[in-house]
């Protein structure tokens, strides 16, 4: 005869356990997860806002302006998570690069510039990744200049 209890199978409280270290490997995977994907899009903006600004560079040094037009003499980069946009300066002669996290979208809350001079700033970034404005490109949470 077999014990009844081998035949059973897992008892509530075993269920009850596997469940509960499921739930808190999940409680502090996700959120690693999720800030490991937001800086791995970082480096999109950056890398499109340096780009940019070598390329106005160049069309400056053949046209002594910035401006094209109206809009700035380079054309922006297309990116899933950031909209990039250029604000020449009225005379052509100094310009502001920006890209901000697409809205209701992964990377919405990040905001990125870049000018003429080099200059760096984070303006925004979501709540958990600490205080802006700051002069350099905010990568990880809780970094800092």
């Amino acid at each position: 005869m077999s014990d009844a209890r081998s035949d059973a199978g897992f008892s509530l409280v075993e269920l009850m356990v596997a469940l509960a270290i499921a739930a808190i490997i999940g409680a502090v995977a996700l959120p690693s997860y999720r800030d490991h994907m937001m800086r791995t899009r970082v480096p999109e903006a950056t890398s499109g806002l340096l780009l940019t600004a070598m390329r106005l560079e160049q069309f400056y040094q053949d046209r002594r302006t910035y401006r094209d037009g109206r809009v700035c003499g380079a054309e922006l980069p297309q990116s899933t998570f950031f909209d990039f946009r250029c604000e020449p300066a009225i005379d052509g002669q100094s310009f502001l690069l920006v890209a901000r996290g697409v809205a209701h979208g992964a990377m919405d809350g990040f905001t990125y510039t870049l000018d003429q001079q080099g200059q760096a700033r984070t303006t925004a970034l979501p709540d958990a990744w600490g205080p802006v404005p700051l002069d350099c490109w905010i990568t990880r949470r809780g970094a800092s200049c």
